[in-house]
């Protein structure tokens, strides 16, 4: 394998952050707290698994916080104009993939480095949000159950844990699987870590980052449609989610230069980060 795990300091900064709030507060400790935690976890981490997948194999993706938002927007906007939901949704995501197969075009074919191509990005679809929208939110009055799939609905009336965070999870089941079990996942550390001794043994280099390109732009996407299904509202003005997720990613173990880092650790990290 590729990398070395180092989830540890996650764990640590749980432990810690978990012990200090209820030395304070007795009453912090609860399955409530926990899930509330996890349930505003759920869009960031899914947002930190696509970027973290995206970071082991040596690229960023600053894009993906205005991948989020426009994504939502334009999910709740073919919503309100009565398009069928499951096209709405699919249609959403395949729009967010491109916008990061985009990016890894970009960057592959150029060759300039994904903090600027992505930087660039970033911008454009803010502005592109704040246009479709004339940066109004978009709102639901009443949940359709479209939302309710996607994020609103809970276990029981009393329940702080929305079913986003079971999203969450499935996400993070498929690409855990996809980095430890298959061999797609070593050629994702081999080329976050040694490109060229990777590009010299045949593994697909360019492709590798246009895929994880492309996944990273499909799960901001999804993110997006999460958030909008929970809050049942989203604003065109949203920013700082793309630091948000290379933060948990890094608190996670994940590293800056590429092929080292685990889907449990981008979890960790984002738990970590969301209980402060």
């Amino acid at each position: 394998m590729f990398h070395r795990r180092r989830e540890l300091g996650a764990v640590i900064a749980i432990a810690v952050t978990y012990s200090v709030f209820t030395y304070l507060n007795r009453a912090f400790l609860t399955w409530a707290t926990f899930g509330g935690i996890l349930t505003i976890a759920a869009e960031i981490g899914t947002i930190t698994i696509g970027e973290g997948v995206l970071m082991v194999s040596g690229e960023f993706d600053l894009s993906v916080g205005s991948n989020f938002t426009f994504s939502a927007i334009v999910l709740g906007m073919l919503l309100k104009a009565a398009v069928p939901a499951a096209l709405s949704v699919i249609t959403v995501l395949g729009m967010a993939g491109l916008i990061g197969l985009l990016n890894g075009l970009i960057t592959v074919r150029t060759r300039i480095p994904s903090f600027i191509t992505t930087l660039g990005t970033l911008f454009f679809w803010n502005g592109m949000a704040l246009w479709v929208t004339g940066g109004w939110p978009i709102s639901f009055i009443a949940p359709l159950p479209v939302l309710n799939v996607l994020g609103n609905s809970t276990p029981s009336p009393a329940s702080s844990l929305h079913v986003s965070a079971a999203w969450w999870a499935v996400a993070a089941v498929i690409f855990w699987i996809m980095l430890e079990k298959t061999r797609y996942g070593n050629w994702v550390y081999g080329t976050g870590g040694k490109t060229e001794a990777a590009r010299a043994i045949g593994v697909p280099v360019d492709r590798v980052k246009l895929i994880n390109f492309t996944i990273c732009g499909l799960l901001a996407g999804l993110a997006g449609a999460l958030q909008l299904g929970r809050m049942m509202s989203i604003s065109p003005v949203r920013s700082g989610l793309e630091l948000e997720a290379i933060a948990s990613a890094v608190v996670g173990g994940v590293s800056l230069f590429g092929g080292i880092g685990t889907v449990l650790g981008m979890i960790l990290g984002t738990i970590a980060l969301a209980s402060i």
